[in-house]
């Protein structure tokens, strides 16, 4: 195996993106590097679009449920509360004691 040696020419932080970018203009060109190597390289490569990929997709489903939660919002606007008109389910194999059904009430003090 060959020694390989190098200096950094950057050492800013990169998005995963342009990482990628500059890893697939890397093991396009002519490197003259061995099968193995190259091999290497290729799949390192398709690992990083891999993780863009599910980068991406991640992104995509924070920005819809933050646009479903955004719309919810919306909708309850001038609604009622679904405390109010929400129906009471009972199991009938559970016993139903009076004051669980309805709501608790603040004492008053006199």
């Amino acid at each position: 195996m060959k020694t390989v040696s190098g200096t950094a020419i950057s050492s800013k932080p990169l998005s995963l993106s342009k990482a990628t970018s500059i890893l697939s203009t890397f093991v396009s060109s002519d490197t003259g590097a061995s099968q193995a190597m190259a091999a290497y390289l290729r799949r390192s490569l398709a690992s990083f679009k891999e993780l863009k990929q599910l980068h991406k997709d991640l992104k995509t489903n924070k920005s819809e449920r933050q646009r479903k939660r955004h719309r919810a919002a919306d909708d309850d606007e001038g609604e009622t509360n679904v405390g109010e008109s929400a129906a009471l389910v009972l199991d009938p194999t559970q016993e139903v004691v009076q004051h669980e059904l309805e709501p608790e009430r603040k004492k008053q003090r006199r």
